[in-house]
Protein backbone atom coordinates (compact mmCIF):
# COMPACT_ATOMS: atom_id res chain seq x y z
CA UNK A 1 0.00 0.00 0.00
CA UNK A 2 2.86 2.52 0.56
CA UNK A 3 5.73 1.63 -1.72
CA UNK A 4 7.78 4.56 -0.02
CA UNK A 5 7.32 3.45 3.66
CA UNK A 6 8.34 -0.56 2.51
CA UNK A 7 11.84 1.03 0.92
CA UNK A 8 12.26 2.79 3.82
CA UNK A 9 11.95 -0.77 6.19
CA UNK A 10 13.80 -2.77 3.73
CA UNK A 11 16.77 -0.48 3.71
CA UNK A 12 16.87 0.07 7.64
CA UNK A 13 16.82 -4.12 7.48
CA UNK A 14 20.00 -4.41 5.31
CA UNK A 15 21.94 -1.55 7.08
CA UNK A 16 22.10 -3.38 10.09
CA UNK A 17 24.26 -6.72 10.62
CA UNK A 18 21.39 -8.25 12.57
CA UNK A 19 18.50 -7.90 10.68
CA UNK A 20 20.66 -7.88 6.97
CA UNK A 21 19.54 -11.17 6.34
CA UNK A 22 15.61 -10.31 7.07
CA UNK A 23 15.64 -8.09 5.13
CA UNK A 24 17.51 -9.98 1.92
CA UNK A 25 14.51 -12.18 2.49
CA UNK A 26 11.87 -9.75 1.66
CA UNK A 27 14.18 -8.62 -0.88
CA UNK A 28 13.61 -11.59 -2.50
CA UNK A 29 9.88 -11.40 -2.55
CA UNK A 30 9.84 -7.95 -3.66
CA UNK A 31 12.17 -6.96 -6.53
CA UNK A 32 15.13 -5.15 -7.35
CA UNK A 33 15.61 -1.75 -7.75
CA UNK A 34 18.79 0.67 -7.78
CA UNK A 35 18.39 1.54 -4.19
CA UNK A 36 17.68 -1.94 -3.34
CA UNK A 37 20.64 -3.91 -5.00
CA UNK A 38 23.15 -0.99 -3.67
CA UNK A 39 21.49 -2.22 -0.04
CA UNK A 40 22.12 -5.33 -0.55
CA UNK A 41 25.47 -5.07 -2.64
CA UNK A 42 26.47 -3.35 0.55
CA UNK A 43 25.60 -6.04 3.05
CA UNK A 44 26.73 -9.01 0.90
CA UNK A 45 30.46 -6.83 0.96
CA UNK A 46 30.20 -6.52 4.71
CA UNK A 47 29.40 -10.46 4.90
CA UNK A 48 25.93 -9.96 6.33
CA UNK A 49 23.96 -11.70 3.98
CA UNK A 50 24.69 -14.76 1.14
CA UNK A 51 25.02 -13.93 -2.44
CA UNK A 52 22.06 -16.44 -3.41
CA UNK A 53 19.60 -12.93 -2.83
CA UNK A 54 21.33 -12.25 -6.17
CA UNK A 55 19.61 -14.80 -8.25
CA UNK A 56 16.50 -13.17 -7.91
CA UNK A 57 17.91 -11.25 -10.73
CA UNK A 58 18.29 -14.26 -12.88
CA UNK A 59 14.75 -14.42 -13.21
CA UNK A 60 12.21 -12.91 -15.70
CA UNK A 61 15.24 -10.28 -16.79
CA UNK A 62 15.06 -9.00 -13.22
CA UNK A 63 18.44 -7.76 -13.48
CA UNK A 64 16.81 -4.84 -16.74
CA UNK A 65 15.42 -3.01 -13.28
CA UNK A 66 19.10 -1.84 -12.24
CA UNK A 67 21.50 -0.12 -13.76
CA UNK A 68 24.45 -0.87 -15.93
CA UNK A 69 27.07 0.44 -12.95
CA UNK A 70 24.95 -1.46 -10.40
CA UNK A 71 25.54 -4.76 -11.88
CA UNK A 72 29.20 -4.25 -12.67
CA UNK A 73 29.62 -3.89 -8.91
CA UNK A 74 27.57 -7.14 -8.15
CA UNK A 75 30.11 -8.75 -10.80
CA UNK A 76 32.92 -7.78 -9.21
CA UNK A 77 32.08 -8.65 -5.96
CA UNK A 78 30.66 -11.98 -6.79
CA UNK A 79 34.12 -12.52 -8.49
CA UNK A 80 36.12 -12.03 -5.33
CA UNK A 81 33.77 -14.92 -3.45
CA UNK A 82 34.93 -17.99 -5.82
CA UNK A 83 31.91 -20.20 -3.55
CA UNK A 84 29.43 -22.38 -5.83
CA UNK A 85 26.60 -20.38 -4.99
CA UNK A 86 28.79 -17.06 -5.98
CA UNK A 87 30.02 -18.30 -9.30
CA UNK A 88 26.86 -20.13 -10.31
CA UNK A 89 24.67 -16.67 -9.87
CA UNK A 90 27.53 -14.66 -11.94
CA UNK A 91 27.56 -16.77 -14.52
CA UNK A 92 23.70 -17.10 -14.98
CA UNK A 93 23.46 -13.41 -14.72
CA UNK A 94 27.12 -12.93 -17.61
CA UNK A 95 24.62 -15.51 -19.62
CA UNK A 96 21.62 -13.32 -19.83
CA UNK A 97 23.51 -9.99 -19.69
CA UNK A 98 26.49 -10.64 -22.52
CA UNK A 99 24.14 -10.16 -25.61
CA UNK A 100 25.20 -6.91 -27.17
CA UNK A 101 28.30 -5.56 -28.37
CA UNK A 102 28.90 -3.54 -25.84
CA UNK A 103 29.60 -5.08 -22.91
CA UNK A 104 29.42 -4.01 -19.09
CA UNK A 105 32.76 -5.63 -18.34
CA UNK A 106 35.69 -6.36 -20.64
CA UNK A 107 36.88 -9.72 -22.15
CA UNK A 108 39.65 -10.40 -19.39
CA UNK A 109 37.30 -10.27 -16.67
CA UNK A 110 35.38 -13.10 -18.20
CA UNK A 111 38.15 -14.87 -19.10
CA UNK A 112 38.86 -14.84 -15.29
CA UNK A 113 35.29 -15.68 -14.60
CA UNK A 114 35.03 -18.55 -16.63
CA UNK A 115 38.23 -20.20 -15.45
CA UNK A 116 37.85 -20.12 -12.13
CA UNK A 117 38.38 -23.24 -10.55
CA UNK A 118 35.00 -23.49 -9.03
CA UNK A 119 33.38 -24.26 -12.43
CA UNK A 120 35.85 -27.64 -13.10
CA UNK A 121 35.41 -28.82 -9.26
CA UNK A 122 31.07 -29.85 -8.50
CA UNK A 123 29.62 -30.24 -12.38
CA UNK A 124 25.63 -29.38 -12.07
CA UNK A 125 24.21 -29.25 -15.49
CA UNK A 126 22.16 -26.20 -15.40
CA UNK A 127 25.56 -24.30 -13.91
CA UNK A 128 27.15 -25.85 -16.71
CA UNK A 129 24.84 -24.67 -19.01
CA UNK A 130 25.51 -21.07 -18.40
CA UNK A 131 29.33 -21.72 -17.90
CA UNK A 132 29.38 -23.18 -21.35
CA UNK A 133 27.54 -20.53 -22.77
CA UNK A 134 29.45 -17.47 -20.89
CA UNK A 135 32.67 -19.08 -23.22
CA UNK A 136 30.96 -19.29 -26.10
CA UNK A 137 30.04 -15.36 -26.15
CA UNK A 138 33.81 -15.08 -24.49
CA UNK A 139 35.53 -16.11 -27.57
CA UNK A 140 32.66 -15.08 -30.61
CA UNK A 141 33.29 -11.53 -28.93
CA UNK A 142 37.20 -12.11 -27.89
CA UNK A 143 38.49 -14.74 -30.26
CA UNK A 144 42.12 -14.04 -28.44
CA UNK A 145 40.96 -15.67 -25.77
CA UNK A 146 40.05 -19.17 -27.21
CA UNK A 147 43.89 -20.62 -27.17
CA UNK A 148 44.48 -19.53 -23.44
CA UNK A 149 41.17 -20.88 -22.42
CA UNK A 150 42.05 -24.14 -24.37
CA UNK A 151 45.07 -24.29 -22.65
CA UNK A 152 43.21 -24.02 -19.06
CA UNK A 153 40.95 -26.51 -20.38
CA UNK A 154 43.81 -28.83 -21.09
CA UNK A 155 45.17 -28.25 -17.87
CA UNK A 156 41.55 -29.06 -15.45
CA UNK A 157 41.58 -32.57 -17.56
CA UNK A 158 44.74 -33.44 -16.41
CA UNK A 159 43.59 -33.06 -12.42
CA UNK A 160 39.69 -34.16 -13.42
CA UNK A 161 39.97 -36.57 -15.88
CA UNK A 162 36.18 -36.70 -15.97
CA UNK A 163 36.71 -33.42 -17.46
CA UNK A 164 37.97 -34.90 -20.90
CA UNK A 165 34.42 -36.41 -21.64
CA UNK A 166 31.90 -34.05 -19.66
CA UNK A 167 29.50 -32.87 -21.98
CA UNK A 168 30.40 -29.41 -21.95
CA UNK A 169 33.80 -29.25 -21.75
CA UNK A 170 34.38 -32.11 -24.29
CA UNK A 171 32.64 -30.06 -26.83
CA UNK A 172 33.77 -26.92 -26.01
CA UNK A 173 37.83 -27.60 -26.24
CA UNK A 174 36.70 -29.22 -29.47
CA UNK A 175 35.20 -26.15 -31.00
CA UNK A 176 38.10 -23.95 -29.64
CA UNK A 177 40.73 -26.24 -31.76
CA UNK A 178 38.16 -25.41 -34.66
CA UNK A 179 39.29 -21.69 -34.31
CA UNK A 180 43.00 -22.18 -35.38
CA UNK A 181 44.13 -26.02 -35.30
CA UNK A 182 47.60 -24.83 -35.79
CA UNK A 183 48.26 -22.98 -32.85
CA UNK A 184 45.47 -25.01 -31.22
CA UNK A 185 48.16 -28.31 -32.06
CA UNK A 186 51.04 -26.59 -30.13
CA UNK A 187 49.02 -26.27 -27.57
CA UNK A 188 47.64 -29.69 -27.35
CA UNK A 189 51.42 -31.24 -28.14
CA UNK A 190 52.80 -28.87 -24.92
CA UNK A 191 50.73 -30.70 -22.50
CA UNK A 192 51.21 -33.90 -24.20
CA UNK A 193 54.54 -33.42 -23.92
CA UNK A 194 54.46 -32.22 -20.06
CA UNK A 195 53.89 -35.59 -18.30
CA UNK A 196 56.32 -37.75 -20.82
CA UNK A 197 57.22 -40.81 -20.79
CA UNK A 198 53.95 -40.90 -18.95
CA UNK A 199 51.13 -40.59 -21.14
CA UNK A 200 47.81 -37.91 -20.70
CA UNK A 201 45.41 -40.08 -20.91
CA UNK A 202 43.12 -37.82 -20.06
CA UNK A 203 44.16 -35.79 -23.20
CA UNK A 204 44.24 -38.67 -25.35
CA UNK A 205 41.04 -39.81 -24.25
CA UNK A 206 39.53 -36.35 -24.96
CA UNK A 207 41.10 -36.35 -29.19
CA UNK A 208 39.17 -39.31 -29.58
CA UNK A 209 35.85 -38.47 -28.55
CA UNK A 210 35.85 -39.94 -24.90
CA UNK A 211 34.51 -43.53 -24.65
CA UNK A 212 32.52 -43.78 -28.51
CA UNK A 213 29.16 -43.31 -29.36
CA UNK A 214 26.41 -45.22 -29.45
CA UNK A 215 25.50 -48.39 -31.72
CA UNK A 216 28.52 -47.15 -33.45
CA UNK A 217 27.32 -43.68 -34.62
CA UNK A 218 29.92 -41.94 -36.43
CA UNK A 219 31.72 -38.70 -34.85
CA UNK A 220 34.25 -36.43 -35.88
CA UNK A 221 36.84 -36.30 -32.71
CA UNK A 222 38.73 -33.30 -31.69
CA UNK A 223 41.69 -34.94 -33.15
CA UNK A 224 39.88 -34.66 -36.86
CA UNK A 225 40.33 -30.93 -36.61
CA UNK A 226 43.63 -30.64 -36.82
CA UNK A 227 44.97 -30.98 -39.98
CA UNK A 228 46.60 -34.50 -40.27
CA UNK A 229 49.85 -33.78 -42.40
CA UNK A 230 51.03 -31.27 -38.63
CA UNK A 231 50.34 -34.33 -36.64
CA UNK A 232 51.87 -36.52 -39.11
CA UNK A 233 55.04 -33.82 -39.16
CA UNK A 234 55.05 -34.25 -35.34
CA UNK A 235 55.21 -38.14 -35.11
CA UNK A 236 57.76 -38.05 -37.62
CA UNK A 237 60.27 -36.30 -35.09
CA UNK A 238 60.34 -39.26 -32.67
CA UNK A 239 58.19 -41.79 -34.05
CA UNK A 240 58.84 -44.85 -31.46
CA UNK A 241 57.58 -42.71 -28.86
CA UNK A 242 54.55 -40.89 -30.28
CA UNK A 243 52.86 -43.30 -33.71
CA UNK A 244 51.90 -45.26 -30.99
CA UNK A 245 50.49 -42.42 -28.57
CA UNK A 246 48.35 -40.80 -31.28
CA UNK A 247 47.20 -44.09 -32.33
CA UNK A 248 44.98 -44.58 -29.17
CA UNK A 249 43.42 -41.40 -29.82
CA UNK A 250 43.10 -41.76 -33.66
CA UNK A 251 39.36 -41.47 -35.29
CA UNK A 252 37.43 -45.11 -34.84
CA UNK A 253 36.69 -45.01 -38.69
CA UNK A 254 38.51 -45.03 -41.99
CA UNK A 255 36.64 -42.78 -43.87
CA UNK A 256 38.03 -39.10 -44.68
CA UNK A 257 35.08 -37.21 -42.98
CA UNK A 258 35.15 -38.46 -39.64
CA UNK A 259 38.88 -37.79 -39.22
CA UNK A 260 40.19 -41.54 -40.86
CA UNK A 261 42.58 -39.74 -43.15
CA UNK A 262 45.40 -39.68 -40.27
CA UNK A 263 44.30 -43.40 -38.86
CA UNK A 264 44.62 -44.67 -42.17
CA UNK A 265 48.05 -42.53 -42.43
CA UNK A 266 49.23 -44.42 -39.49
CA UNK A 267 48.50 -48.16 -40.42
CA UNK A 268 50.23 -47.35 -44.04
CA UNK A 269 53.63 -45.77 -41.91
CA UNK A 270 53.66 -46.75 -38.52
CA UNK A 271 51.76 -50.33 -38.21
CA UNK A 272 54.91 -52.20 -37.48
CA UNK A 273 55.67 -50.16 -34.27
CA UNK A 274 54.41 -51.15 -31.49
CA UNK A 275 51.14 -50.42 -30.20
CA UNK A 276 50.07 -48.52 -33.29
CA UNK A 277 47.76 -51.63 -34.81
CA UNK A 278 46.67 -52.08 -31.12
CA UNK A 279 46.00 -49.18 -30.10
CA UNK A 280 44.04 -48.29 -33.38
CA UNK A 281 42.43 -51.61 -33.16
CA UNK A 282 41.53 -50.39 -29.68
CA UNK A 283 39.19 -47.70 -31.01
CA UNK A 284 37.62 -49.58 -33.19
CA UNK A 285 36.31 -51.54 -30.58
CA UNK A 286 35.59 -49.37 -27.99
CA UNK A 287 31.79 -47.57 -27.57
CA UNK A 288 28.58 -48.98 -26.41
CA UNK A 289 25.75 -50.74 -28.54
CA UNK A 290 22.11 -52.62 -27.08
CA UNK A 291 21.03 -55.89 -28.19
CA UNK A 292 22.80 -59.39 -29.10
CA UNK A 293 26.29 -58.63 -29.05
CA UNK A 294 27.29 -61.07 -32.55
CA UNK A 295 24.59 -58.20 -34.24
CA UNK A 296 27.09 -55.16 -33.22
CA UNK A 297 29.82 -57.68 -34.44
CA UNK A 298 28.31 -58.20 -37.67
CA UNK A 299 27.40 -54.38 -37.91
CA UNK A 300 31.39 -53.55 -37.45
CA UNK A 301 32.25 -56.54 -39.86
CA UNK A 302 29.74 -54.30 -42.55
CA UNK A 303 31.93 -51.29 -42.25
CA UNK A 304 35.40 -52.98 -42.74
CA UNK A 305 33.35 -54.64 -45.61
CA UNK A 306 33.00 -51.67 -47.09
CA UNK A 307 36.32 -50.20 -46.33
CA UNK A 308 37.96 -53.14 -48.34
CA UNK A 309 36.20 -51.95 -51.18
CA UNK A 310 37.96 -48.31 -51.02
CA UNK A 311 41.24 -47.77 -52.80
CA UNK A 312 42.78 -47.79 -49.83
CA UNK A 313 46.58 -48.51 -49.42
CA UNK A 314 47.64 -51.81 -49.38
CA UNK A 315 48.81 -52.36 -45.88
CA UNK A 316 45.57 -50.44 -45.07
CA UNK A 317 43.73 -53.32 -46.94
CA UNK A 318 45.69 -55.55 -45.22
CA UNK A 319 44.76 -54.18 -41.91
CA UNK A 320 41.19 -54.41 -42.84
CA UNK A 321 41.68 -57.73 -43.67
CA UNK A 322 43.00 -59.29 -40.64
CA UNK A 323 40.13 -57.65 -38.82
CA UNK A 324 37.34 -58.78 -40.92
CA UNK A 325 39.00 -62.35 -39.99
CA UNK A 326 38.86 -61.52 -36.15
CA UNK A 327 35.05 -60.42 -36.62
CA UNK A 328 34.54 -63.70 -38.56
CA UNK A 329 35.44 -65.56 -35.01
CA UNK A 330 34.25 -63.01 -32.30
CA UNK A 331 31.03 -63.65 -34.03
CA UNK A 332 30.51 -67.10 -34.59
CA UNK A 333 32.02 -67.58 -30.68
CA UNK A 334 29.31 -64.57 -29.82
CA UNK A 335 26.35 -66.57 -31.63
CA UNK A 336 27.33 -69.68 -30.03
CA UNK A 337 27.37 -68.19 -26.76
CA UNK A 338 23.55 -66.58 -27.72
CA UNK A 339 22.05 -69.69 -28.49
CA UNK A 340 23.32 -71.80 -25.37
CA UNK A 341 21.82 -68.77 -23.12
CA UNK A 342 17.91 -69.05 -25.28
CA UNK A 343 18.37 -72.83 -24.80
CA UNK A 344 19.11 -72.49 -20.43
CA UNK A 345 16.35 -69.17 -19.99
CA UNK A 346 13.42 -70.81 -18.36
Amino acid sequence: RDPSKWSEVLLGLLANEETANRGADLVWHSGFDDQMLTACTNAFEMGWIGSNIFRNLCYSMSWQAVSQDGLVRLFTLLSNHEDPISADVLVNLLDQVLEKEAWPVDSDFVFRVVTTQTHFEERLDAHDYHWHSVCNKLVAYDSTKALPLLDVLLQQMGSNYRLSYDRYVEPLAKSLCRMNPTEAWGIVVSHLLSSAPEWRVDILNWLKGGFGSFNEKNVVPPIAEFPPQIILNWIEQDPEERASMIAHCVSRSLDDEFGGILTRALLANYRNLDGVVSGIRCNFHSGCWSGPRSQHLRAMRDRFRNWLGKDYDVHVRSCIDEEIVYLDREIEAAEISEEREAWNRP
